[in-house]
């Protein structure tokens, strides 16, 4: 029913802790952006031993500072992810793929703008 919303090419090694910790993108990161924009919740074993429990699962929270993004992308310099709540969509109703060759970085470039706006959400 529901869409992970990173897909990594080291998806049979990697562990989700070390994906927060290094802000991981993969496949889908042009239609749901990178794991930072999709965390809710995070608990994080600091350096002393302390465990700073971050799970609310509220989207909306402007009580103060946002501490569980502090982490994502520390790459384990600031704590250990210990647990992650992920706001994971639905599956699409369908998918369709297409191969494009174009000759200069630039071609590319203009393509990807153009998919973009006509596609707009169903790009990914």
């Amino acid at each position: 029913d529901h869409l992970v919303p990173i897909d990594l090419g080291s998806k049979g090694s990697c562990m989700i802790g070390g994906n927060v910790s290094t802000n991981a993108g993969g496949q889908y990161y042009y239609r749901f952006g990178s794991i930072h924009a999709n965390i809710i919740g995070i608990e994080v074993v600091l350096p002393d031993g302390t465990i700073l429990d971050l799970m609310s699962t509220n989207r909306k929270d402007n009580t103060g500072y946002d501490l569980k993004h502090l982490f994502v992308g520390a790459e384990g310099t600031l704590g250990v992810v210990t647990k992650v709540a992920l706001s994971c969509p639905r599956l699409p109703s369908a998918r369709n793929v297409a191969f494009l060759a174009c000759e200069t970085f630039d071609d590319v470039r203009g393509t990807l703008a153009c998919a973009k706006e006509v596609l707009g959400e169903v790009l990914a």
